[in-house]
């Protein structure tokens, strides 16, 4: 989609943190076999952001496209129905999620090729979870806003239900990534709770990941 506008060099050469998120759900039909991931007649792309040139190029990326048939594994992919969700203004200090797909969080002070230790999930250690996950966060709102941050969030399951947040281990590329999928809720100040919200909870967003969301508000 990108391709098809001038922001393409700006977001894919070198190394950038991606100022959106998307989420694919695959339909009810779809199964896996051999390692294969067989679909049905449908998928559902999502795609989000807060940047609104970025919203505005992608849409018209879609649109430029959509005639087009796209090549995907064995079948030909086709756009059907496109629809622009309204604008969801975070206004509280709390808002209860749910993941679309999984979220990925990684510890900055651990070496990647330690599986367990580089990534962290809430059902690791919540408080190591936590103070990873506002630094993360702060360093991305710094790279993607250009100004920096400094703002509380922090993760809190839900009272009562201890599967409510499910660790995940997922292929990705040739590799395996651990992440977590679930509801919980998430405080903060609004200003970083509308950030995730449009930009994604974690990191790696701009491959699929971390797209949230919002079931409710609270004070």
């Amino acid at each position: 989609v990108f391709s098809k506008t001038d922001l393409f060099e700006m977001l894919y050469e070198g190394k950038r943190t991606k100022p959106f998120t998307f989420s694919v759900w695959l339909g009810d039909k779809f199964e896996i076999e051999d390692d294969e991931i067989q679909l049905g007649d449908r998928l559902y792309f999502l795609f989000s952001s807060g940047e609104p040139s970025i919203l505005a190029h992608f849409y018209n990326g879609i649109i430029n496209i959509k005639e087009e048939t796209i090549p995907l594994g064995k079948s030909d992919l086709r756009i059907g129905k496109i629809s622009l969700q309204p604008l969801k203004k975070i206004r509280g200090r709390k808002i209860l999620c749910k993941t679309m797909g999984i979220s990925i969080l990684t510890n900055p002070d651990e070496s990647a090729r330690d599986f367990k230790k580089w990534y962290v999930t809430p059902t690791d250690d919540l408080t190591l979870f936590n103070n990873i996950l506002k630094r993360r966060t702060n360093e991305r709102f710094e790279r993607i806003k250009g100004r920096k941050g400094n703002f509380e969030i922090e993760l809190k399951p839900l009272m009562g239900y201890k599967d409510s947040i499910n660790e995940t281990v997922v292929k990705h590329y040739g590799a395996y990534l651990r992440g977590f999928r679930g509801s919980f809720w998430l405080e903060g100040d609004e200003e970083i709770l509308q950030f995730v919200y449009d930009f994604g909870l974690g990191v790696r967003t701009g491959q699929g990941f971390g797209m949230i969301e919002v079931i409710k508000e609270a004070e």
